[in-house]
């Protein structure tokens, strides 16, 4: 019997959690070992146990080192509320991956720098466009139109990442109802969907600051509908959900008018002929933001009733997979790290606080763009 064919006994417990913390149910890892699901309750049972061959595979579908096979213990993932509707649906394994990157870049920036997110607070009672407009006077910036969204999701980035030391990145979630999420730590982190729009993230991204200053992170799909709109879905919901979804409309709300003033857009709107479809495109590129949102923003100020607004609504259709072809991937691993990363890793490294080979880890940074991002 070769090495690799040579059952090893691991700590059940660990197994376990390994599995649960990388998103896969039992006959799902059953399926990838062409094993048994009672063979893998067994081993998570104690019962029985992994040859090393299987351990290896594990760890490359778990995106885990082989050393944490062999550990105590598993660190556990943030607590996060699930704030999509559709909380029942499991949520995939890259989200889950995500959330282990955004815990990892956290621990590991505040322990470099030695600072924490500087997340200012509000008063409760203030409503999502009071809070949006004192916000923007604490960051002290104006409104930014007239640009492309990307242009426009790069600048607020720098914003949160300079003044409130939150480490903003993206990644890829497979996921058709996780538009992002937000952990609040010492250094709080905002995920996005690398695979979504830049209109879309730009959105999300001020959506999870909404509940960083809420204090209210978690997992967000962003159903941007209204609330009375949704008010006869949530009837026979329990009342923690109801709580819940109150707090996504607030920072949906939060997000509209940081984005989209009321009062900019009835300025704008002032110089249109009509609000027709040309003009409702445009005022999508005045403002960066998705066609829905403006839509939304017309039918609260009246501009537009909720027949146009449905069926409007009702040819939304949901976008093909997303084709890269030649993916520009320096910008890639940048995007999957973050500005605010990236600095405090350089700077630690040129401060001689940790190894070429540590920071390369810390980053998941491939050598071959290594060279240029640290000279």
């Amino acid at each position: 019997m070769s090495s690799k064919q040579r059952e090893i006994k691991l700590l059940p417990e660990v197994l376990r959690q390994l599995r649960e913390t990388s998103g896969y149910s039992v006959d799902e890892i059953a399926k990838r070992l062409k094993t048994t699901e009672k063979k893998i309750k067994e081993v998570e049972a104690g019962e029985s146990a992994f040859t090393l061959s299987q351990i290896e595979k594990l760890a490359n579908v778990y995106k885990r080192p082989l050393a944490a096979f062999f550990s105590d213990s598993i660190p556990k993932l943030p607590e996060l509320v699930d704030f999509r509707i559709n909380r029942e649906k499991r949520l995939s394994p890259q989200v889950y991956l995500a959330q282990r990157k955004a815990q990892y870049l956290s621990e590991k920036i505040e322990e470099l720098s030695g600072e924490k997110s500087q997340i200012p607070s509000f008063p409760k009672k203030f409503k999502p466009d009071k809070l949006a407009e004192e916000f923007k006077k604490y960051l002290n910036i104006q409104l930014l139109k007239s640009k492309k969204p990307t242009e426009i999701l790069a600048y607020y980035k720098k914003i949160l990442e300079d003044k409130l030391k939150i480490i903003v990145i993206e990644y890829p979630m497979k996921a058709d109802d996780v538009r992002a999420f937000s952990i609040h730590s010492d250094i709080s982190v905002i995920v996005l969907n690398e695979e979504d729009k830049p209109s879309i993230k730009l959105f999300s991204l001020i959506h999870e600051v909404c509940h960083l200053v809420k204090n209210t992170a978690g997992i967000c799909s962003l159903e941007i509908e209204q609330e009375d709109q949704k008010q006869e879905f949530y009837c026979n919901k329990l009342e923690i959900e109801q709580e819940d979804q109150k707090q996504e409309f607030y920072c949906n709300k939060f997000a509209a008018e940081f984005l989209v003033p009321l009062g900019d857009l009835k300025l704008e709107i002032e110089k249109l002929a009509s609000i027709d479809d040309e003009s409702i495109d445009k005022l999508s590129e005045i403002y960066g933001v998705s066609k829905q949102v403006i839509m939304l923003r017309l039918l609260w100020l009246g501009y537009i009733g909720k027949e146009r607004y449905n069926q409007f609504k009702s040819g939304l259709k949901e976008p093909p997979p997303k084709k890269f072809g030649r993916r520009n991937w320096e910008k890639v691993f940048l995007n999957r790290v973050g500005e605010l990363s990236l600095q405090e890793v350089k700077r630690a490294y040129h401060e001689e606080k940790i190894t070429y080979y540590e920071a390369l880890s810390i980053l998941g940074l491939k050598t071959q763009y290594a060279e240029k991002i640290f000279t």
